[in-house]
């Protein structure tokens, strides 16, 4: 048996983890020096508040020890272990994992730890994806190169209302002075090789919708949009265009977290294919 572990940026409730059979560790946020365990999808609660009111947001990767607990529970009972994080640009939870499977199985044969370029509705067709290969009969090692050419379809663009919260948050990287705020102009983003890279704006809510749609390849028959906060006008004009473009496809509705909202800031909404 293959036993698949993940993080909480993955986006899936606590249902389709059991489903899946997959085990969720919690990334951890603090407001004000009180500590929060992201819970799964829909079990946050009214954290766009709880994060408004904050004069001090921080977050935490998940530790390598809780990743060596479940790895060395996992082996003890006979499956190898595939964990599938986070973008390692993102966040520091796929050194973790990496460094937990280093300790447990040292020989690399019955651990791994995938670097997923992703997160949010990303993550999650990564996840589903690792699920069916295993469900199939395949091997640890097969199970990660078919997630090697998966990942190369597998994306997530996304918007931000407010440049503020990413400047923040360190992650962009090579376009921190490339980008910028204007008036009723939304930056549309993608994850590139785990990074982030923007390539186009949008006038107000309807024209970022479109211009995140425009992205995703044509006969895409799944999607997620990804909302961050509270559900608001972008993650509904996002959903309609998705749906305009792809009558046929199936179109979810989730919410990102908590932990990806710090980041983004609250209002933003992303979109994902595989």
């Amino acid at each position: 048996m293959l036993a698949l572990v993940t993080d909480s940026t993955c986006g899936l409730t606590r249902v389709e983890a059991d489903e899946l059979g997959v085990i969720v560790l919690p990334m951890t946020y603090s407001v004000d020096g009180v500590r929060y365990s992201e819970a799964p999808v829909g079990e946050n609660g009214d954290y766009g508040s709880l994060l408004s009111a904050g004069s001090r947001v921080e977050t935490e990767a998940v530790h390598p020890s809780a990743f060596e607990r479940v790895f060395r529970e996992r082996l003890a009972a006979g499956d190898d272990v595939l964990c599938v994080t986070i973008s390692s640009r993102l966040s520091g939870t796929f050194r973790s994992a990496e460094e937990a499977a280093a300790a447990v199985d040292p020989s690399g044969k019955r651990v791994a730890a995938f670097d997923s370029w992703n997160t949010a509705g990303a993550l999650e067709f990564l996840v589903r994806r690792a699920h069916e290969l295993a469900a199939g009969g395949c091997s640890l090692s097969e199970v990660v190169a078919g997630l090697a050419e998966a990942r190369r379809g597998t994306r997530i663009v996304f918007s931000v209302p407010d440049m503020g919260a990413l400047f923040r948050s360190g992650r962009l990287g090579a376009i921190r002075r490339a980008v910028a705020t204007k008036l009723n102009r939304y930056p549309v983003m993608s994850l590139h090789e785990g990074g982030i890279e923007k390539y186009g704006d949008g006038r107000g809510a309807r024209g970022m919708a479109a211009a995140m749609v425009r992205r995703a390849p044509e006969g895409s028959r799944e999607l997620v949009v990804s909302h961050f906060g509270p559900r608001g006008v972008e993650a509904r004009e996002v959903f309609l265009a998705a749906r305009s473009r792809f009558p046929e496809a199936r179109v979810r509705v989730k919410d990102g977290g908590p932990v990806l909202a710090k980041h983004l800031g609250l209002g933003a909404v992303g979109l994902s294919w595989a």
